[in-house]
């Protein structure tokens, strides 16, 4: 859809993590040529499924007539994949996605790697996102971080005739409306994009908050600066990043 919506084209990647397949273990007596045919069995397995998948990508881009191609690496997919972005414009990720398929039956460590490696504007997918109406709520608090995934936002073109609510959690509303008024002032002199300020005051924490100022205004797609380095913002920031993304029922847009 983001595809059709930005005349873009799609490019399909999979990862056969070879390094953890036939990683060295400990084992018994005879035991490395039964572990060579498991390793060797594995990664053919691993190979043929990535194929079925890219197929079955490819089959689903003609269906909706999106320009596309597939390409498969082998090798760390953390690694692989923060390289291969560098070449695109955004990367669409599954929240869930395992590329350690053959050996781990969840995988978050390889995703909380590329989000905090990315460099480059990501979108976060769930496994199953609601249907959603055509707001997008940017979480902002003034910080480095946010003013990031801001303004990587509104160059993105995710923003064209979509109404935009710039929110801020503080314990003071006055405090959080001229922090979400900054944000909006950016978008506008900036980028030349309107924005409506949103100033949140809630008991709740602040992930929570956002959440459940996305359901009231039924938001598609919510905007939240990246993982940071600072040990104190990534305690504070990097958690309600974190919180948003494990829990938000639809896309998430990040640019660390």
């Amino acid at each position: 859809a983001l595809a059709r919506r930005l005349d873009g084209s799609l490019v399909g990647l999979a990862i056969v993590d070879e390094p953890d397949i036939v990683a060295p273990e400990p084992v018994g007596i005879g035991g490395g040529s039964f572990k060579r045919e498991r390793d060797a069995a594995l990664l053919s397995d691993a190979h043929a499924r990535a194929r079925e998948w890219r197929e079955a990508f490819a089959a689903r881009c003609r269906a909706a007539g999106v320009p596309a191609r597939t390409i498969e690496h082998e090798g760390h997919p953390a690694e692989l994949l923060v390289e291969e972005m560098q070449r695109h414009d955004l990367t669409l990720l599954g929240r869930d996605a395992n590329f350690r398929f053959e050996t781990q039956e969840r995988d978050r460590a390889t995703r909380d790697r590329i989000l905090r490696r990315a460099g480059r504007p990501i979108v976060v997918v769930p496994p199953s996102p609601v249907d959603a109406g055509p707001t997008v709520l940017v979480a902002y608090d003034g910080s480095p971080a946010a003013t990031r995934a801001l303004r990587s936002f509104g160059a993105s073109g995710l923003a064209r005739d979509r109404p935009i609510r710039v929110a801020s959690v503080q314990d003071s509303g006055a405090i959080a409306f001229e922090i979400a008024t900054r944000g909006c002032e950016i978008l506008e002199r900036e980028l030349g994009i309107s924005a409506e300020p949103d100033n949140i005051v809630s008991i709740a924490t602040t992930t929570e908050a956002l959440l459940a100022r996305r359901t009231q205004l039924d938001a598609g797609l919510i905007v939240i600066g990246g993982y940071v380095r600072a040990p104190l913002a990534r305690l504070v920031w990097g958690s309600v990043t974190h919180g948003v993304v494990e829990d938000s029922v639809v896309p998430v847009f990040l640019h660390y």
